[in-house]
């Protein structure tokens, strides 16, 4: 009767889901997210050594109890992710990012981390700032995560993480509750196709940007787009689940790939390999508001590109998906307000 009565008598609060039990390994340091508003920061400058988890505990109790005064961390404000509901009490971790590390086996024209990433990379090799694989072997041990856990992959490329299956591998034996990627696909992941077999969910999304092999050279600045396609129809048959996972991105460039021909050639080619989910984003160099782009306002053409992405997605039975971000890029017409 008492648990019914505490439960009623939750009030709603505004927070978020990182905030809440939200860790992120950055390359410089250890905080709840990721997010465009950074978060709070448990540890800056971090290039790895011992972390106190229990006092990560205690600052994190103290934000939830400010957010439930409705004081709201200043790195926080105006975010996305921000959300008034009633949030459970917990003292697990359900969210963890993982965004430590900036070896690619490409080289995008987009990548916004362009200023000190490692790119064109063959070789499986261990991150340049530090390892997290210890990190989450502890936080196991533990029992410090839940066993519906949120585990996202970001990067960099993982295939060319030394780590990435070790880490894959382990949160698949404690138990999670979703596992996301972010994949070149040039390389294929013996840990990817595991998660798409056991993982109670999974979402993993690939830019190919393009539907032909000059193109792809051009934006990814190797010349891969076969193996990426070879791949992408393996991850696709390794398990039934595999087609609801896959999620096929495009990024719109200038000068590049801005066109309805060029968005028709790949839908052309998603399509045909089977895949059943689509992404249309935007380049983060252009929007971003510390990129300083001279013109961060959204093309007229932009929104003819949008449409037609709509409606032939439609037609051809693909489930469309967009970053929160991205969408608000597209609704107002320029860097959203508040970033």
């Amino acid at each position: 009767m008492f648990e019914f009565f505490k439960k009623n008598n939750e009030k709603e609060y505004e927070s978020c889901r990182f905030l809440q039990g939200g860790v992120t390994f950055m390359h410089d340091s250890v905080a709840t997210c990721c997010s465009n508003k950074l978060g709070v920061i448990f540890y800056d400058n971090f290039k790895g050594g011992k972390i106190d988890w229990k006092k990560i505990e205690h600052t994190r109790k103290n934000i939830i109890n400010d957010c439930k005064k409705g004081i709201v961390p200043e790195n926080c404000k105006g975010c996305i992710d921000l959300q008034k509901k009633k949030w459970a009490d917990s003292s697990l971790i359900d969210e963890i990012y993982l965004n430590y590390w900036d070896q690619c086996n490409c080289g995008c024209v987009y990548c916004v981390l362009s200023s000190h990433a490692d790119f064109l990379q063959t070789d499986k090799s261990a991150g340049k700032y530090y390892s997290v694989l210890g990190y989450l072997k502890e936080l196991y041990k533990k029992k410090k995560i839940s066993k519906n856990a949120h585990i996202e992959l970001v990067g960099g490329d993982l295939t060319v993480l030394d780590e990435a299956e070790d880490i894959i591998n382990l949160c698949l034996d404690y138990g999670v509750g979703r596992m996301s990627f972010h994949s070149s696909c040039i390389f294929y992941s013996e840990g990817i196709e595991r998660a798409l077999k056991e993982a109670p969910c999974v979402d993993f999304d690939f830019s190919l940007d393009c539907g032909s092999k000059e193109l792809y050279k051009k934006i990814k600045r190797i010349d891969a787009f076969d193996s990426v396609v070879a791949n992408i129809k393996r991850y696709l048959s390794c398990s039934k689940k595999a087609p609801d996972a896959l999620i096929a991105k495009y990024i719109i460039l200038d000068g590049l790939n801005d066109s309805i021909e060029e968005v028709e050639k790949w839908l052309h080619v998603i399509s045909d390999i089977g895949i059943k989910n689509a992404k249309m984003d935007i380049n983060f160099k252009r929007f971003f508001p510390e990129w300083h782009h001279y013109d961060p306002n959204v093309p007229k053409h932009y929104y003819d590109i949008y449409n037609y992405f709509e409606k032939r997605t439609k037609e051809l039975g693909i489930k469309t998906h967009y970053w929160e971000f991205s969408k608000r890029v597209f609704e107002q017409g320029r860097t959203p307000d508040g970033y």
